[in-house]
């Protein structure tokens, strides 16, 4: 049998892999028909691809549009509220966005790799530009947003096999990575990590996410 090589967590692909068995389940639990990702942005390349085949319509807005106030089911983005210089006001502008539900990713401060990644700055005196730390957490969200909805789930995913995101961990772990692994197309597996309990998970994850409804 000839040897299978899997994804590791060594870009994107990983983590866009397992968010989309995330969505497939929320879609079909909340029977979502349109998705606006805002504010949109390129990390993962087209980050709503994740929806693709999901869902009747998908936008994606860089800029917020009164017109098209409350006609989505659900609104989300993908580490813009760390991101973000005004968190609270885009999440306000989501609301408006939304009739039923917000989907939330962040980045979770709690990952090693993002401590390693901000030595890592400190050391090469490189200005930190990775977001706000205090917003890689679902705790601020929650609490912005607790008057006006209910928190479905927070959860946590994008735990592969070398825990440690590389990525976020600086230059000197990328140089870990075999060249044969960083350029070819790998299989993608999830991780058993993915099925640790949520206690262990928000230690380990690259993510978090939220899920929320509006009242």
């Amino acid at each position: 049998m000839a040897n299978r090589h899997y994804e590791l967590g060594f870009g994107t692909e990983y983590e866009k892999f397992v968010l989309r068995g995330i969505v497939q389940s929320i879609v079909k639990e909340l029977k979502i028909q349109s998705v606006c990702e805002y504010p949109a942005n390129n990390l993962m390349g087209d980050n709503s691809e994740v929806f693709s085949g999901q869902v009747l319509k998908i936008d994606r807005l860089e800029n917020y549009d009164r017109g098209k106030k409350g006609k989505y089911d659900l609104v989300w983005n993908f580490c813009e509220i760390e991101q973000n210089a005004a968190p609270v006001e885009i999440l306000g502008r989501m609301l408006l966005l939304t009739r039923g539900y917000l989907l939330i990713v962040l980045q979770n401060r709690r990952n090693p790799g993002v401590l390693l990644h901000w030595i890592c700055h400190s050391l090469i005196g490189k200005r930190w530009d990775h977001g706000n730390p205090r917003w890689m957490s679902p705790d601020p969200v929650v609490q912005s947003l607790s008057k006006v909805g209910r928190v479905i789930r927070i959860g946590y995913f994008d735990v592969p096999w070398f825990v440690l995101d590389i990525y976020e961990s600086g230059i000197l772990l990328r140089r870990m990575i075999p060249n044969a692994l960083e350029g070819s197309m790998l299989r993608l597996r999830k991780s058993r990590f993915e099925e640790m309990p949520i206690s262990y998970k928000k230690w380990l994850a690259h993510h978090a996410y939220i899920l929320f409804e509006k009242r």
